[in-house]
């Protein structure tokens, strides 16, 4: 944690905890504690308070009635039991309009998340979890500030800041690394919660105290690329190389043959013959003959596919055996004569350059450059989830592989998109090597952070995999509720806010986070906010714009010339 906040919070922790009275207590309770309610039904890790007549300036009380996401305690023999205010309610409401509301129950419901054990000192650390639930017409207490201080200031734990509390700006918001890293996270919202800011956020502050790190984004919309100019390698499509000789079986096919292709099965395996025999002629790849398979990411040239191809069209005398062999051939021309996709079909001779892909993705040295952006917004559409399989796979295997633990993070913008809940509208290794990475890949160093616009859509087995979210505003009740499932019970009382929360506010629950919160992220100076804002109609539709240059620099770029 940063050394201001551990000095923030020694004075807090030194001082002795008030105690409170409660019915079953014979011990006294300071002045500053400030009684809410008692409680009148418990419910495992829910309760019910019926809140004191002192309460709410509405009915002539003195002290301020308590709002969702406020925390409260309860003084236990020994512990203090803490809870978060998930909902408020009048249990007998008067049908009249008279301001005298003296025969109405105002109730407060509590949801239990954690506890600080009490000793001779008063010194405890706060810990997530209860041992001993409440009793009924035990006593509800507002939580003072050295408490909120002991709960969400813990020098124990290493922590990043990455924004402040809603209810209590002066108290930080952080992420414990470790567990944040350790066990994938989420960050989901609708469009123009603030997701792209999220993002940014929390990357800066992990790279703040870790500069040495690891981390791969995958870019669609060529967003972060200027937020992090200073300490990120940006590979645009111009400087992208995935060459063809990387693809496995599965996406080549997908590539070159199609997954609706009538003979699609016959045609793959002939492409596959052909491709294990180039793989096995290049010059460099001699020692490795006997072992070569199809799948081995090795090099070898399209010109020996090509003359294979036209070797055996030689030797078939049928029309109909000559059909699969010209379909391959035709395919692959058209594919090295356009110049979209020249980072994957490049024209110069083929060279053996893994370990120079590698090095520059998974920045192998740094050189004060922790991350790599993927800038893949003019990758042609429909070759995006083959080249997405292919990173995926990349990302896992190099983990996989590599002799050394190098822990890394790859963060995948629009996640719905690779691995959604519908298994037809997808490239299927696609959405298998973002699974396994999201199943496999904390045991090999290699963690996930999924951004997702749609939660509904994403497949419940990656989201599930997830075990810190960062839920900002959501609007649609189908999100919510796909949601909600995906989360422990304990914090479906704060996503009842989701609709409510404004841009750059989210609901923080998870391993990674000390406790769940509504959080307000660090706002980021204009420079290092990532390019997401919706496009500016008002001020675009009051210029013309010279439509020479304009439509020929567009016909360039979508014929890949520029």
């Amino acid at each position: 944690m940063d050394q201001n906040i551990a000095d923030e919070i020694a004075p807090a922790q030194q001082r002795p905890a008030a105690t409170g009275h409660t019915p079953g207590h014979a011990a006294g309770h300071a002045a500053e504690e400030i009684r809410i309610a008692r409680i009148v039904s418990v419910t495992g890790t829910q309760l019910v308070g019926l809140l004191d007549e002192r309460v709410g300036a509405a009915s002539g009380g003195t002290r301020p009635m308590p709002q969702l996401g406020d925390v409260m305690k309860v003084m236990m023999p020994k512990a203090i039991v803490f809870a978060l205010v998930t909902g408020l309610e009048i249990a007998h409401p008067e049908r009249t309009d008279r301001t005298d509301r003296a025969h109405e129950q105002c109730l407060v419901k509590l949801e239990l998340f954690g506890e600080i054990e009490r000793n001779d000192t008063m010194t405890g650390t706060f810990q997530r979890g209860v041992s001993a639930y409440p009793s009924l017409h035990e006593a509800i207490y507002r939580a003072s500030s050295a408490d909120m201080r002991r709960i969400y200031m813990r020098p124990e734990l290493p922590g990043a800041r990455i924004g402040s509390l809603q209810q209590d700006d002066t108290l930080p918001a952080y992420v414990t690394p470790n567990e944040l890293l350790g066990k994938h996270f989420a960050i989901l919202g609708t469009t123009g919660s603030g997701k792209s800011c999220a993002v940014a956020v929390i990357l800066r502050a992990l790279l703040e105290q870790h500069r040495k790190a690891h981390i791969i984004v995958i870019d669609p919309h060529n967003e972060y690329g200027a937020a992090f100019s200073d300490i990120a390698e940006v590979i645009r499509p111009d400087t992208l190389e995935l060459p063809y000789w990387l693809l496995n079986s599965e996406e080549l096919a997908e590539l070159i043959i199609g997954s609706d292709a009538r003979d699609a099965l016959s045609d793959r395996a002939i492409l596959n013959h052909l491709v294990a025999h180039a793989r096995a002629e290049w010059p460099q790849n001699a020692p490795l003959r006997d072992q070569i398979t199809v799948d081995t990411p090795v090099p070898y040239r399209l010109s020996d596919v090509l003359r294979f191809i036209d070797e055996t069209l030689g030797k078939l005398d049928k029309p109909a055996d000559m059909t699969a062999y010209l379909r391959i051939r035709d395919r692959l021309h058209q594919l090295q004569a356009d110049r979209r996709y020249a980072f994957m079909f490049p024209r110069f001779i083929v060279r053996d350059n893994m370990e120079k892909i590698l090095a520059r993705v998974f920045r192998v040295p740094i050189e004060d450059k922790p991350m790599s952006i993927l800038d893949i917004s003019s990758i042609p559409s429909e070759v995006l989830n083959v080249v997405a399989s292919l990173l995926f796979r990349m990302t896992f295997d190099f983990a996989l592989w590599a002799e050394k633990p190098m822990p890394m993070l790859l963060v995948c913008e629009e996640a719905h998109r690779y691995a959604p809940n519908d298994s037809e509208s997808v490239f299927e290794p696609t959405k298998r090597g973002l699974m396994r990475i999201a199943k496999e890949g904390r045991k090999y160093g290699v963690s996930l952070c999924m951004v997702s616009q749609r939660p509904s859509e994403l497949a419940t087995t990656v989201l599930s995999q997830c075990n810190t979210i960062f839920a900002l505003r959501m609007t649609s009740q189908k999100d919510q509720d796909f949601l909600a499932a995906a989360l422990p019970e304990s914090s479906i009382g704060l996503m009842a806010e989701l609709p409510a929360l404004r841009a750059g506010e989210a609901i923080a629950v998870g391993e990674g986070v000390p406790v769940p919160a509504r959080i307000r992220f660090n706002r980021l100076p204009q420079e290092l906010r990532p390019r997401s804002q919706t496009a500016p109609f008002a001020a675009a539709w009051s210029q013309d714009l010279v439509a020479e240059d304009f439509v020929q620099d567009t016909v360039a770029r979508w014929r890949g010339l520029r």
